[in-house]
């Protein structure tokens, strides 16, 4: 990534993460013959993408205005980040488990990133005030995909 492309807000930075593991999940799945789970892991990273922009205009305007409502899209854009990380994860746990032996190993670490990025996500939740209950269960379920690999 070019560093003048780079995100200027955690947010882009973790939607990035995600696509970059449901990737991985991708490639595996079609490795292990499991075209169901590659196109679900597509259908993930197309529905992340759209977030890095709108994550990064809701910071910015938060920063702008300060106002509840503007806290409350950087509050809500996490969340969204965070239960589609830990889907994600999920995913790549069970493409990694679907190829087996080193072929595992990309989804593997896919399950791993989009730990991560479902950590940093729920992270960022809570320090804007946000639902912790919610943000604690999208890392729960992360990190029982996480154990998986």
């Amino acid at each position: 990534m070019n560093p003048d492309e780079a995100p200027r807000a955690a947010g882009p930075a973790i939607v990035r993460t995600i696509e970059l593991a449901a990737g991985l999940a991708v490639v595996t799945a079609r490795v292990a013959g499991r075209a169901d789970l590659a196109q679900r892991a597509k259908a993930l990273a197309g529905e992340i993408a759209p977030l890095a922009a709108a994550d990064a205009a809701a910071y910015q305007e938060f920063l702008r205005t300060r106002s509840e409502e503007s806290r409350a899209r950087t509050i809500e854009l996490p969340l969204q980040m965070a239960e589609l990380a830990a889907a994600t994860a999920e995913l790549a746990a069970e493409a990694a488990v679907a190829a087996q032996g080193p072929v595992g190993g990309d989804a593997a670490v896919g399950t791993l990133l989009a730990e991560t990025a479902t950590r940093a996500a729920a992270l960022l939740v809570r320090v804007n005030g946000g639902d912790e209950a919610a943000a604690d269960a999208a890392t729960g379920r992360a990190a029982r995909a996480a154990a998986r690999v």
